[in-house]
């Protein structure tokens, strides 16, 4: 897209979106321009004359207090304006975000969505005021033109020819300014990756020294970069400014000196142009400076609308996002032919290539009712099989069979209504958004059963703190996947990070309990010598499964 369009569609969103038009504030800017232009006729009168009489002064007081009032009460609704845009604009972001597919998150970092909710939708919001500047600078410009066009007009065509020299300056320095703010803006995006990478990974950067170091210098070098390119954008940008100064003092100059060469004018009418171009010199430096501001607005509208393209690609459908919240019960969930291809870049320095892991071919048929325990060594697609089950990753070929019927992008989120997870990469929410009443209720319950009670309590809403062991957080997301008590509970290397007693109350007691109870468990596993306290045992090799076995307990249940 070129720059001269990106700006154009910037500008629609700005006037589309950002209220100008049900707000008083171009009214106030039309306002503040007239009472501006009416000082200057004023002062210009009084120069004729030798003097201001007390109707001349009671009408420049009148003026300039109209003048200070206008351009007060348009700076409040400016910012006004600014933030309720900012506001729609992060609003627009987040539902985007949280309506976007589960492939969305699968395959980025998410620097430019951190950028985009942050400096650059600032960067845009801002840039409305600059509409609102221009506004003014342009209408009083023009009355400025017409008077001194009246006055004398080898002075309103120096005064044209200025301006336009000044705007040419900035156009021919706006191409590689706006190609260095680019570079800038990426910079930022690996800055703010960067610091996801310092706050998410603290643990393992104390642990090595010489990983935090080197984050530390990519720290240093993404944030070296970001001021670099904006100094020399600022650079670009004072080239131009630095034109249109240049141009205003050499049409200040060319009045002084040529205007009486050029035309047979006494000094009264110099003394009144040089008052209209003095008051003109601000509007035109206002619209020069404030062209920068859009070329800055119109990169980060750029980057932003790349993020909300992304999200837009492949978004979650209408049908899948209003889904209940839970689906009482279920018959049976089969995978038929389920397969997924991951793509993972390859270790080989300075290759382009990708490897493949391939999950599948998968057929698999769950009941309510059981036990399921998934085994397999690191890599062979135990986490990938929980995603597909849950929902959460749409197979590449194959489909999910909820009582028989197809899951489809449309019938997904009801089908998420199944079930209750702890990954082995869970987040857990320190407010307990979407919990009802009664799930609140059963929590509580819960974390007295798990032994969480000494160190975990509700405050309100949310938990009064989370300042917690990962084996104390992981039976704290079970909790609340308990509380919500759906018909299918995941649960993925659950009992890696609990002692002994409470893995033996995993496995002996819990397990059975919700198994007894109707619920389907399903559980990723390495503990050999609990296998069979499950019903079935799923073995995975390579991506496929290599044995499922129904347990002896559960054959001689059935054939009694």
């Amino acid at each position: 897209m070129s720059a001269y369009q990106n700006t154009k569609d910037m500008l629609s969103y700005l006037l589309r979106e950002g209220g100008l038009f049900q707000s008083p504030i171009l009214i106030l800017a039309v306002a503040a321009s007239g009472s501006k232009t009416l000082m200057i006729y004023i002062i210009n009168e009084a120069a004729e004359r030798g003097g201001a009489g007390a109707g001349l002064f009671a009408l420049l007081l009148a003026a300039v207090a109209v003048t200070l009032t206008t351009e007060h009460l348009a700076r409040v609704y400016g910012a006004a304006l600014v933030q309720d845009l900012a506001k729609k604009m992060r609003r627009d972001i987040s539902e985007h975000v949280l309506n976007a597919d589960v492939s969305f998150f699968q395959k980025r970092d998410f620097g430019q969505v951190y950028a985009a909710l942050t400096g650059q939708t600032d960067t845009v919001a801002t840039s409305i005021m600059r509409i609102v500047d221009l506004v003014q600078a342009v209408l009083l410009l023009l009355f400025c033109l017409v008077y001194l066009t009246l006055q004398s007009w080898p002075a309103g065509v120096a005064t044209v020819a200025a301006f336009c020299l000044g705007v040419g300056a900035f156009l021919l320095a706006e191409g590689p300014a706006r190609r260095v703010l680019d570079s800038a803006n990426k910079a930022r995006i690996a800055f703010y990756d960067a610091v996801n990478d310092a706050l998410r990974g603290h643990k393992e950067l104390r642990l090595r020294q010489s990983r935090r170091r080197d984050l530390a210098a990519r720290i240093g070098d993404v944030t070296e970069d970001a001021a670099i390119k904006s100094v020399e954008a600022e650079r670009f940008f004072s080239f131009g400014q630095g034109a249109a100064t240049a141009a205003l003092a050499l049409l200040l100059v060319a009045i002084v000196s040529l205007l009486p060469l050029v035309a047979a004018v006494d000094n009264i009418v110099i003394l009144q142009v040089l008052t209209v171009v003095l008051f003109a010199f601000g509007p035109i430096e206002a619209v020069v400076s404030g062209l920068p501001a859009f070329a800055r607005a119109s990169v980060s509208y750029l980057h932003l609308n790349a993020v909300l393209a992304e999200l837009d690609a492949n978004p979650e459908s209408e049908a899948a996002r209003s889904a209940p919240d839970s689906r009482p019960e279920f018959r049976s969930i089969e995978l038929r032919g389920v397969t997924v291809t991951l793509r993972r870049p390859s270790p080989a320095p300075g290759s382009s290539a990708t490897d493949t892991f391939t999950l599948g071919p998968i057929d698999l048929m769950l009941r309510p009712g059981q036990s399921v325990f998934i085994t397999g060594g690191n890599g062979m697609g135990k986490s990938t099989l929980l995603q597909i089950l849950t929902g959460l990753r749409h197979p590449d070929a194959g489909e999910i069979l909820l009582d028989g019927v197809p899951v489809t992008r449309d019938t997904v989120g009801h089908f998420r209504g199944l079930f209750s997870a702890v990954f082995s990469e869970f987040y857990m929410f320190r407010q307990l958004y979407g919990l009802t009443a009664e799930e609140r209720a059963r929590l509580q319950g819960h974390i007295d059963e798990l032994g969480l009670s000494e160190g975990v309590s509700i405050a309100e809403d949310r938990f009064a703190s989370l300042a917690l062991s990962t084996g104390q957080m992981r039976r704290l997301a079970l909790s609340i996947a308990l509380a919500e008590e759906r018909p299918v509970i995941v649960l993925d290397e659950f009992a890696a990070d609990q002692d002994p007693v409470r893995r033996a109350f995993f496995y002996d007691v819990l397990v059975p309990r919700l198994s007894a109870a109707g619920h389907l468990v399903i559980a990723v596993t390495h503990d050999e010598h609990c296998f069979g306290k499950s019903d079935r045992l799923i073995r995975m090799e390579d991506g496929k499964v290599v044995s499922d076995e129904v347990q002896a307990a559960v054959r001689a249940s059935e054939a009694g």
